[in-house]
C-alpha cells in the first residue's frame, strides 16, 4: 500500500518530466530536416482547400478575406515549390539528391519553414472550425425544440438530458470501480482455493478439503465465464428478491431499497470478475519460479508465509495490468446491466431516445463516452505500468 500511495504521489512530478522531455524532443524536431516535407505540406493544403470550399459558415479566420489571402497565397507559393522539387526529381532521378537545388542545405531549411508557415494555417483552419462548432452548439442549446439535422439533435438531447447521462456517467464509473475492487477481493481467496493441492504428507481428510477446495474454485471460474453477464444479472436479482419476499414480511418497495437495482448489479460485476480475476492471479502465481518458494522454505518460512510474502506479491504485480483491463472491461459491460434497471450509462441513453423518439443521436453520444472514459482511463493504466516497469497493453482490451 506505501508503495502505491508513493506512485501515486510521484505521478505529478513525472508528468511534469514527462512534458519537459516533448517539449524537447519537439524543438529537436522542429530544428532537423525531415523527409516528405513537400508531400505533407500538399497534403494539408489540399485538405484547408476542402474544408474552405465545402463550408457552409466560416468564423474569425475563414471569414476575414485578406487574412484568408494572404494565407493562400502563401500555401500557392509551397505548392509551386513543391511542383517545382517534383518536376526536378523526376529529370534527375538517381542525381536528385546529389545534383539538385531543392537539396541544397539552404533549400531544405527554407522547404521546412514552409511546411511550418502550411502547418500554421492548418491550425488556424482548425481553429476556426473549433470556433464555427462551438458557435453551433451554443445555438443549439438555446433551442427550444429539437432539431431536425443528426449532430444538432444530438446537442440538444445531450444538453437537456444532461443530469440523466451524468448519473449513469456516475453510476457506470462506481460499478467499474467497486465491481473490480469487490471481485479482487474475492479473486484472492478463489486462487488460494484453486491452488491447493494435497501432498502425501497431509491426511485423508486435509487431502478431502483441499481437493474440495480446488474443485469448487475451478467450477465456479467454468460456471461464470460460460454464461453471459445479462443471464447472471437476471438470475442474481430474482434470487435476492425472492429470498426476500419467502423468509420476510417486507413489502415491495422496502425490498427495493434493501436490494436495490445497483446493489444486484454491483453483485453480478464482482461476481463476474471475480471468476475472470482469479485465474489471471493464478496464471500469476504459476508463474513464479517454484525454486523461491523452495528457498523461502528453507529459510523457515512456512507454506502460507512463502505464499504470502514471496510468491503472491511478485504475482500482484505481474498481473496489475491484467486487473487495469478488467475494470476498463467492466465499464463497458455494465451496459447491460440496464436488463435489470440499473440506471447506468446505456440505460440513460436509451430513456433518452425513448423520451425524444430519436435513437441513433444518443447511442452515438453514449458510445463517445464510453470511448472517452475507456481511453482516459487507459492512458493512466499505462503509465502506472510503465512506472512499475511492466509491460502495457496498448489499446483497449476487448469485453468478456
Amino acid at each position: 500500500m506505501n508503495t502505491f500511495l508513493s506512485i501515486l504521489r510521484s505521478l505529478p512530478g513525472d508528468l511534469i518530466r514527462w512534458c519537459g522531455g516533448k517539449l524537447t524532443a519537439a524543438a529537436r524536431f522542429a530544428a532537423a530536416d525531415h523527409p516528405y516535407v513537400y508531400l505533407s505540406g500538399c497534403a494539408l493544403i489540399l485538405t484547408d482547400l476542402l474544408v474552405y470550399v465545402f463550408s457552409d459558415e466560416y468564423g474569425f479566420f475563414l471569414s476575414c478575406t485578406p487574412l484568408v489571402m494572404a494565407a493562400f497565397a502563401l500555401c500557392a507559393v509551397f505548392a509551386l515549390a513543391a511542383l517545382a522539387a517534383l518536376v526536378s526529381k523526376r529529370r534527375l532521378k538517381r542525381r536528385y539528391r546529389s545534383q539538385s537545388r531543392f537539396c541544397t542545405p539552404a533549400a531544405r531549411r527554407a522547404a521546412r519553414y514552409g511546411s511550418y508557415a502550411v502547418w500554421a494555417v492548418t491550425a488556424l483552419v482548425l481553429a476556426d472550425r473549433i470556433h464555427v462548432l462551438c458557435r453551433l452548439i451554443r445555438s443549439v442549446m438555446a433551442m427550444d425544440t429539437n432539431p431536425d439535422p443528426f449532430f444538432q439533435a444530438m446537442v440538444y438531447m445531450f444538453y437537456n438530458s444532461r443530469s440523466l447521462f451524468l448519473t449513469g456517467l456516475w453510476t457506470t464509473l462506481r460499478l467499474a470501480f467497486f465491481g473490480t475492487i469487490f471481485g479482487f477481493i474475492l479473486a484472492i481467496g478463489l486462487v488460494f482455493l484453486r491452488i491447493q493441492t494435497p501432498t502425501s504428507r497431509d491426511r485423508d481428510h486435509i487431502k478431502f478439503v483441499k481437493i474440495l477446495c480446488s474443485r469448487f474454485a475451478a467450477l465456479y471460474a467454468t460456471v461464470i465465464r460460460g454464461t453471459p453477464m445479462m443471464l447472471q444479472a437476471f438470475i442474481i436479482y430474482y434470487v435476492g428478491f425472492g429470498l426476500f419476499t419467502d423468509h420476510t414480511e417486507l413489502t415491495i418497495t422496502e425490498i427495493n431499497s434493501i436490494w436495490s437495482f445497483f446493489i444486484a448489479g454491483l453483485t453480478t460485476v464482482s461476481l463476474n470478475s471475480a471468476a475472470y480475476l482469479s485465474e489471471v492471479l493464478r496464471g500469476g502465481v504459476e508463474s513464479i519460479d517454484a525454486g523461491q518458494t523452495e528457498a523461502a522454505r528453507s529459510l523457515g518460512m512456512s507454506a502460507w508465509q512463502a505464499m504470502m510474502k514471496v510468491v503472491f506479491p511478485q504475482a500482484l504485480k505481474n498481473a496489475i495490468p491484467a486487473i487495469g483491463n478488467e475494470m476498463i472491461i467492466n465499464i463497458k459491460d455494465s451496459s447491460v446491466l440496464n436488463c435489470i434497471g440499473v440506471v447506468e450509462l446505456m440505460y440513460a441513453a436509451t430513456s433518452v431516445a425513448g423520451i425524444y423518439y430519436k435513437n441513433l443521436p444518443n447511442y452515438v453520444s453514449a458510445a463517445l463516452i464510453y470511448l472517452i472514459m475507456t481511453c482516459i482511463i487507459s492512458a493512466f493504466l499505462n503509465a502506472l505500468s510503465r512506472r512499475l516497469s511492466l509491460s502495457t497493453y496498448r489499446g483497449i482490451p476487448s469485453s468478456n
